[in-house]
C-alpha cells in the first residue's frame, strides 16, 4: 500500500522537521487503517491476472505484449497472443499464497483480458466520511491536519482485497512520501 502526502508547506521544512512529521503521519496511518473497509469485485482469478500486470519483466516488450498467464509450482510463464513462451518468471509469494487457495488457477492458460473492472465501494464511517475529498477506483483521499499542517492523505491500493473482511491478517505495509525541496 501507499500513501502520499501533499503538502505545499513542507517545501519550507527542514530535514528534522520532514522526519517529526513523517513520524506522526506514520502513527496515524497505524490507526487509521483498521478504520478502511472496502468490497471488493475481483476474484482470485483476477488479482492474480493483476500481480503478473505488475510485474516487472526482464524485457520491457513483454510487459505490453502478454496475453497468457500460466503458473506451475515456483515458476510462472507469459504467452503472447498465439500462447508462445516470452518470458518465465519467479512467483511470488503473493502469487503462491493465491495459488493455495484456488489450485484450479495452476497449469492453466488464463487471458489476460479476463480481468475484471474493480467496482467495489468502500464502507466509510461518518468521521471517515467528514474527511473524504475524493473516491474513485482503487483510491480514496482524506484531509487530515497533522500539528499546524492540513494535508491531502491519498490512499492506492494494488489490492482492494486487503481492505475487505475476507483478508484477516491486516498485516498491510505503507510508505509516507513528502513533497521536499529537492523536487
Amino acid at each position: 500500500m501507499l500513501t502520499e502526502f501533499a503538502l505545499l508547506t513542507a517545501l519550507t521544512l527542514n530535514s528534522d522537521e520532514r522526519e517529526v512529521l513523517r513520524d506522526k503521519i506514520n502513527k496515524w496511518v497505524k490507526c487509521f487503517l483498521p478504520k478502511l473497509e472496502r468490497e471488493s469485485t475481483r476474484t482470485e482469478k483476477c488479482r492474480l491476472i493483476a500481480s503478473v500486470e505488475r510485474q516487472e519483466f526482464e524485457d520491457g516488450w513483454n510487459t505490453r505484449n502478454w496475453r497468457f498467464c500460466k503458473f506451475d509450482g515456483n515458476k510462472g510463464f507469459i504467452f503472447d497472443k498465439d500462447k508462445n513462451k516470452l518470458e518465465e518468471f519467479k512467483v511470488t509469494s503473493f502469487q503462491k499464497k493465491i495459488h493455495r487457495q484456488n489450485p484450479s488457477l495452476s497449469n492453466v492458460f488464463i487471458g489476460r483480458c479476463e480481468i475484471m473492472e474493480e467496482n467495489g465501494e468502500w464502507n466509510l464511517n461518518n468521521e471517515l466520511k467528514d474527511e473524504l475529498l475524493s473516491e474513485g477506483g482503487e483510491a480514496i483521499v482524506f484531509s487530515r491536519k497533522f500539528g499546524e499542517n492540513l494535508m491531502a492523505v491519498r490512499i492506492a491500493v494494488f489490492d482492494p482485497f486487503l481492505f475487505t473482511k475476507q483478508f484477516c491478517d491486516r498485516q498491510i505495509k505503507w510508505r509516507t512520501h513528502l513533497i521536499s525541496g529537492l523536487i
